[in-house]
């Protein structure tokens, strides 16, 4: 516990939390209290504390949230808060829904107004009545089926241009799941008729696709313009430009994303079809690198944590540019280029090959791949852990480091052995090439690394993406992809490894090489 006590706040420190309460010696007490220095309850470190013990001596919001509705109803306001499911709602009786609301009127304002509207006589139209953000905690809260039943009476469009002009971040986020889903189609006919004019540049470029879906693409072409105008990253603005090329196949729009200073499938793909030198900067080496040891432990992620954000608090131009002297090491390459970043504005592009020498590569195309990957995953920061607790330049999961060991006929491996760049690399390469036997194309491997393989499985399985004979091939299906995370996961790994190939001395036709992944004959009826 002093340990723990001892460092700072954050991701590092709660993941050695999850371990500590993990750890089969560890006391009820001792996890309790360790669980009180927790700065992000994730619910992985939530289930390790609900394997400590029985739940009357768990954490309350963990309590409440076990508790079946019965003895939920019982307990105070704040717990039923916790604890409540919006889908439970359409079961309760009159008295209990009369006494839950009681309860947390004054504790949760919101919660009350959502649960009074679920037990309203007609819900749908109680929900247009309410806020943006009401109606979209409402969708979220409630079951598939629920939403299916409710979702499938049409409604106007004027109430839904209404709800999403409030450009609330809960709405825009409903509005992406309902368009990628393949259900809903009452719903996205009615989208379709709106006219959004207030939204953020990735629900714009998401209306696009709906109305594509919907067969009108003058629509879309409207929507895209908007996206663009909207974006802030030029990842999202070289994107909707893109689309407002597919569709109208207008040179002028090419030309224009040609421009582009940022790399990314999209410019790479204009710079390719007009033949035209790329505007945007690559940098693969720097000069006066040391080979000798730096003078901070690159394994060790408190000591990162601590370094960043010293540096990221240093507000003055010249003393930030003088700091960065401290990384022209080859082991911390990949935090020079990190805080160069951010001195930039990633204005230049980084694509730095740090460790190579560390593995036996089978082949520049093996190399391509876990390069690609790993700088989309951590930046190649060799100490690394996410908010999910993904470790080290490969993000590999805990629970994937004792079974590829095994694999891999590795023995006496730790959880922080992933913070060694070698180690590290040896897993994600070992992962990726099992991938490569089931997946084939590196789009796929790619989706599978950060989805899971049973992710992508069930996904294809359905025959409803990368169809062969459907308009606007392979690039709709990218965007299709239900988990926005994988979607513009795929898209940026794939940027990544078309230009560790060209850094190789091997050029992919970008275009060719996406319609690789065009596997099926027909779409599904």
């Amino acid at each position: 516990m002093k340990f723990l006590e001892s460092k700072p706040q954050g991701v590092v420190r709660d993941f050695y939390i999850w371990q500590f309460i993990s750890n089969d010696k560890t006391t009820i007490e001792e996890a309790k209290r360790a669980y009180d220095l927790v700065a992000n309850k994730i619910p992985r470190i939530q289930q390790a504390m609900e394997k400590k013990g029985v739940p009357t001596q768990m954490p309350k919001d963990i309590l409440c949230k076990s508790l079946e509705f019965e003895k939920l109803k019982d307990q105070d306001g704040e717990c039923i808060a916790f604890g409540l499911k919006l889908s439970d709602v359409l079961k309760f009786s009159d008295k209990d829904a009369t006494l839950v609301m009681s309860k947390i009127k004054s504790i949760n304002p919101a919660l009350y107004e959502q649960i009074k509207i679920l037990r309203s006589k007609d819900i749908l139209n109680a929900m247009l009545a309410t806020s943006a953000k009401n109606f979209g905690m409402i969708f979220n809260g409630i079951s598939y089926s629920q939403k299916l039943e409710l979702f499938a009476h049409p409604i106007s469009p004027k109430k839904i241009e209404v709800l999403a002009n409030q450009n609330n971040v809960v709405f825009n986020k409903m509005l992406h799941n309902i368009i990628l889903d393949p259900r809903f189609g009452v719903f996205k006919k009615s989208l379709a008729r709106a006219n959004i004019t207030k939204s953020d540049t990735n629900t714009f470029f998401l209306l696009g696709i709906n109305e594509l879906l919907q067969k009108r693409d003058k629509k879309a072409l409207l929507y895209f313009e908007r996206s663009q105008k909207a974006a802030i990253d030029p990842f999202m603005r070289d994107r909707a430009l893109f689309w407002r090329y597919l569709i109208t196949k207008n040179k002028i729009f090419l030309e224009e994303l040609s421009q582009s200073q940022f790399v990314d499938i999209f410019s790479i793909y204009a710079n390719q079809k007009i033949g035209s030198v790329p505007k945007y900067q690559i940098v693969s080496s720097f000069e006066d690198i040391s080979s000798k040891n730096p003078d901070f432990n690159v394994k060790d992620p408190f000591e990162w944590q601590v370094l960043r954000d010293n540096i990221f608090a240093i507000n003055d131009e010249k003393e930030y540019a003088e700091v960065l002297n401290y990384f022209r090491y080859e082991k911390t390459l990949p935090h020079l280029v990190f805080f160069l970043n951010r001195a930039t504005k990633y204005k230049i592009n980084y694509f730095i090959t740090p460790y190579e020498k560390l593995l036996s590569w089978r082949d520049d195309d093996e190399k391509s791949m876990v390069y690609a990957i790993a700088r989309q995953e951590s930046h190649l920061l060799p100490a690394l852990i996410s908010r999910s607790y993904a470790l080290g330049i490969m993000q590999i999961m805990p629970f994937n480091v004792l079974p590829f060991a095994k694999e891999m006929r590795i023995k006496h491996i730790e959880l922080s052995d992933m913070f060694d760049p070698q180690t590290a690399l040896e897993f994600g390469n070992y992962y990726l090439n099992h991938l490569k036997e089931e997946f084939k194309h590196p789009l796929f491997v790619s989706y599978a690394y950060n989805g899971g393989p049973g992710f992508l499985r069930r996904l294809l399985a359905k025959n409803e993406l990368f169809l062969k004979g459907r308009k606007y091939e392979p690039w709709l299906s990218m965007e299709l992809l239900p988990y926005e995370e994988s979607r513009f996961y795929g898209m940026k790994v794939m940027a990544n490894y078309v230009v560790y190939q060209e850094l190789f001395g091997h050029q992919i036709d970008l275009e060719k090489f996406l319609k690789q992944t065009i596997i099926y004959t027909k779409e599904k009826k």
